[in-house]
């Protein structure tokens, strides 16, 4: 939080008016502290949050969940189509589907994640089981060509991560020191840090006698995802040649809940935090459990076309439109801190922000190749994350503020979708295999830090009504997290993604 009226109030009225009535006070000093309850009255709901880039990316990032079929084939699908999932893919494959169809599955995805953390390693783990889709597909008569409609639900993002971390930093910093250090509420209500004043009296800023050499520990659950409603058309404009598009409604949610300890355990604070209340004598815990939740939605729209050329070769595309979130969030705080003979806690709740973030155009091309038994196919998607925009909401500055580091700190980036699929001759049994390569969005983000996935799949059609598909993904990735600062608490992880999709298609 960002220092205000209401902060130096605090300070002010618990400092000095432990040591004299108000009446006792000089003039001028009655008339400070009159002055300043004013600006306190006047800024009560006065709220600042910090929100980020990472909120922007977190809404921008391709998500991989799709159908079986699909992810088998490493979501290589721009060109394949043929059922409900077109509708996000490229729209324009509905225009390949002859039968009406609905789909419907569930995934079930894992994450794992192994952090250091001042050369101690952890373990953490976070799952979820979800609906990923329920829609359908209709095609209408047509004297000439075709019309193909759909609409539907699919899970169009999982938020589902965890860490765990917990080492002793050296160093001389910690959370407590950086709140301090902006004058946060938090640590003063705490009794871990106190007012400074200069020669006239007058409030200057926070110090405390924390200098870091803290055990440092905690865990960070996220969950949450993004849902599409969807209805969507393709029709063929010319022989072999389709074009379709699909608008869509999001909605859903992310929580982010973090729980993060700072121990004493050289036993090294023995003297009081607050030089005014004997009660903070030898510090030996500060705790900090903050909460953010989101509500999301915004509208998508998507256009594509696919071309099918001498029959076994098929060339598609599809642009997704950027998108404007709108995004209602609530912070929450709940801070505790041990001395020997005391706890203080303290908990906080902001009220709701709402503000907008807009995710940058997507463009993707791509091709198959379908011979005897096999089909091969291959997808890349263009995405300039420099163009992530956050709007409304905010004031003026934070939006200029955000922006700039955007502008910084992101790039341009091509995904790679490849996959393959074979039919076991004499059966309806198919085999899938793929992979996904998704180069990280920061600028200057080493190889390590971008995600590979690898896919693979199976399906079998029961007579002319019935198909299931089940495929499976595992993709790993590396990146890092600061707990405060830059680099003085900084969390280093390895991440596995294992996810199980299971699609059944009722065609009549």
């Amino acid at each position: 939080m960002l220092k205000n009226f209401t902060h130096i109030y605090s300070k002010i009225m618990r400092w000095e008016l432990l040591k004299a009535p108000f009446f006792l006070y000089e003039l001028k000093d009655r008339k400070r502290i009159i002055l300043i309850s004013f600006a306190f009255l006047l800024n009560l709901n006065f709220i600042m949050i910090a929100q980020n880039a990472n909120d922007a990316l977190r809404l921008s990032e391709p998500g991989i969940i799709s159908n079986a079929r699909a992810l088998g084939m490493g979501n290589s699908y721009i060109t394949l189509g043929n059922d409900y999932s077109s509708i996000i893919f490229n729209p324009a494959g509905l225009g390949l589907s002859k039968q009406s169809k609905i789909s419907g599955g569930f995934y079930y995805r894992a994450y794992d994640n192994n952090s250091t953390f001042f050369g101690n390693t952890n373990n953490y783990t976070n799952s979820t089981t979800q609906l990923s889709q329920l829609g359908g597909v209709f095609p209408l008569a047509t004297t000439r060509g075709s019309l193909v409609l759909a609409f539907g639900y699919q899970r169009e993002k999982d938020f589902t991560s965890a860490l765990s971390f917990d080492g002793y930093n050296p160093n001389n910093n910690s959370m407590i020191q950086d709140l301090t250090s902006k004058n946060d509420d938090i640590p003063f209500e705490l009794g871990l840090s106190y007012p400074l004043f200069d020669n006239e009296d007058y409030y200057l800023y926070d110090s405390t006698i924390i200098n870091g050499l803290l055990n440092q520990s905690g865990t960070i659950y996220e969950e949450g995802g993004i849902n599409r409603w969807s209805f969507g058309a393709s029709t063929e404009v010319g022989k072999d040649i389709f074009v379709g598009g699909s608008m869509n409604y999001l909605s859903g949610s992310y929580e982010k809940n973090r729980e993060y300890y700072e121990d004493d355990s050289q036993n090294l604070y023995h003297q009081q935090t607050d030089p005014l209340d004997p009660n903070t004598k030898e510090f030996k815990t500060f705790f900090f459990n903050d909460i953010l939740h989101q509500e999301l939605s915004a509208w998508e729209f998507r256009l594509g076309f696919i071309f099918k050329w001498i029959k076994i070769l098929s060339i598609g595309g599809n642009v997704k439109f950027p998108s404007k979130f709108t995004i209602t969030e609530n912070y929450y705080v709940d801070a505790y801190s041990e001395y020997a003979n005391r706890y203080f806690i303290e908990t906080t709740k902001n009220s709701d922000i709402k503000y907008s973030i807009t995710t940058p155009f997507e463009f993707s091309l791509g091709a198959s190749l379908s011979i005897w038994i096999f089909n091969v196919a291959g997808d890349v998607k263009f995405i300039d994350y420099t163009q992530m925009e956050f709007s409304d909401g905010l004031t003026r500055g934070m939006v200029s503020h955000n922006n700039k580091l955007i502008k910084e700190n992101f790039r341009p980036v091509l995904n790679y979708h490849l996959g393959g699929e074979v039919q076991i001759p004499f059966t309806e049994i198919r085999g899938r295999i793929g992979a996904m390569y998704l180069p990280s969005p920061y600028d200057g983000d080493p190889e390590n830090f971008d995600k590979i996935f690898f896919t693979a799949g199976a399906g079998i059609v029961a007579g002319d009504a019935l198909s299931l598909d089940v495929a499976y993904s595992y993709g790993f990735w590396e990146t890092y997290g600061d707990n405060y600062g830059i680099d003085q608490s900084r969390i280093y992880q390895e991440i596995t993604s294992h996810t199980i999709l299971i699609t059944t298609t009722i065609l009549f």
